[in-house]
């Protein structure tokens, strides 16, 4: 079978995860084109995601659009209209399509792999809010996000998903015809409540050795981005509450730092706070996973988040995490004591649970059990088995066209 997938840019985030796994799984037995907005570096992401993909055993097509915008921090929706574009222009020579982020306009229906609600102005609005600079000016409702949409929609040849006129409930196109797969149960009921959508749900690919049990520090992890919706100096403001109660933890911030407004922030918070605030930088592969071996406790703080692959990878790792509820990472760890609601609340949690330490061997019991939903092999199962029924389908099509 002829399989286009579709991945607006190839980075180092949670997605990119989903789209290589696909990629080295489906280009073994068919003829795989992957569609991105920019030259992936296959060696960084082979090593960074632990997949073997040969180059050599696929084609790759780069959607054509302005050198600048490639490379740009912002312009998300822009780069992936021009995506789009070459989406739907490429589409008919296919059997079967692949979105690994959100919703591409292929022109047809596809397989569409859901990642978060960056299609969905008004839930990102509200879970988000908006980033400084002029990415947030273009972020925030009003005449420049009117008039930015407007243009990526003049170069997408189609309704962008999410972005609606007033009044409208569902968002044009979206979903229509496709089979669309959830990165959790939340944003299944949030697909279903908020556009009408049905969706599977296949939790992403989580790479990362299970829990093993090995002597750790009490300290805390927060691992990910460092961006406004990660939260990250309320972070260091919540468990300086937690550090006065007669705590003596120290708090690593796993992921690099930009010197931008946001960035410098979290410096100056970090260095107001003391030397028990550690910024370590970037960790990938394996320097990451031997970096949370060593630490008992992770914070995060991004709210109704779609899913949390950081917080998957720490569950795998035997970290504890606490998380906000009402999110799928409080789906991710499945238990009520490590999920609150709001600062006040997560200062009485973590405090009470770091006075209990002998309930800790029994929920790192039942987070090493969870962890085994996150893995590689459960995701690449469960969306085989949802692609082998596609083109069960496709088949005798398939074949009918050929004996024409």
């Amino acid at each position: 079978m002829r399989i286009l997938i579709v991945h607006p840019g190839l980075g180092a985030g949670g997605s990119e995860a989903r789209a290589l796994v696909l990629i080295e799984a489906l280009a073994a037995d068919h003829a795989v084109t992957l569609l991105t907005g920019t030259v992936p570096e296959w060696q960084r992401l082979n090593a960074a995601y632990d997949t073997a993909i040969d180059p050599g055993c696929l084609t790759l097509a780069v959607a054509p659009m302005p050198a600048r915008l490639r490379t740009a921090h912002g312009g998300d929706a822009l780069r992936g209209a021009f995506v789009d574009r070459a989406a739907r222009r490429m589409a008919g020579a296919f059997e079967l399509c692949i979105g690994t982020y959100n919703f591409t306009g292929f022109g047809r229906p596809a397989i569409q792999f859901v990642a978060d609600f960056s299609f969905d102005d008004a839930v990102r609005r509200r879970f988000d809010g908006t980033s400084p600079g002029l990415r947030g000016a273009l972020q925030a409702a009003g005449p420049a996000r009117a008039a930015y949409l407007s243009l990526c929609r003049m170069v997408a040849g189609r309704p962008v998903a999410g972005h609606r006129p007033a009044g409208r409930r569902t968002a044009p196109r979206l979903g229509n015809g496709d089979r669309v797969v959830a990165n959790s149960r939340w944003t299944a009921a949030l697909l279903e409540a908020r556009h009408g959508i049905t969706s599977d749900v296949v939790y992403p690919p989580v790479h990362g050795p299970l829990f093993r049990p090995v002597e750790r520090s009490g300290d805390f992890v927060m691992l990910g981005r460092i961006a406004p919706d990660k939260r990250v100096v309320e972070a260091i403001d919540l468990l300086s509450r937690v550090r006065r109660r007669g705590h003596g933890f120290a708090l690593h911030i796993v992921g690099d730092v930009r010197d931008d407004a946001y960035g410098r922030e979290v410096r100056r918070r970090a260095l107001e706070a003391g030397d028990w605030v550690r910024l370590t930088g970037g960790l990938h592969g394996a320097a990451k996973f031997a970096f949370l071996n060593r630490h008992g406790f992770a914070l995060h703080m991004r709210r109704r988040e779609a899913f949390g692959i950081a917080v998957a990878e720490m569950v795998k790792m035997g970290l504890v995490p606490f998380v906000p509820g009402d999110s799928a990472p409080a789906e991710i760890v499945g238990d009520d004591r490590l999920t609150f609601e709001g600062a006040d609340d997560a200062v009485e949690r973590i405090d009470a649970l770091l006075r209990r330490p002998q309930e800790l061997a029994a929920i790192r019991a039942g987070l090493a059990g969870r962890g085994r939903a996150f893995s590689v092999e459960a995701f690449r199962n469960a969306a085989l088995a949802i692609f082998e029924a596609e083109l069960r389908q496709l088949g005798p099509i398939c074949r009918q066209k050929a004996g024409q």
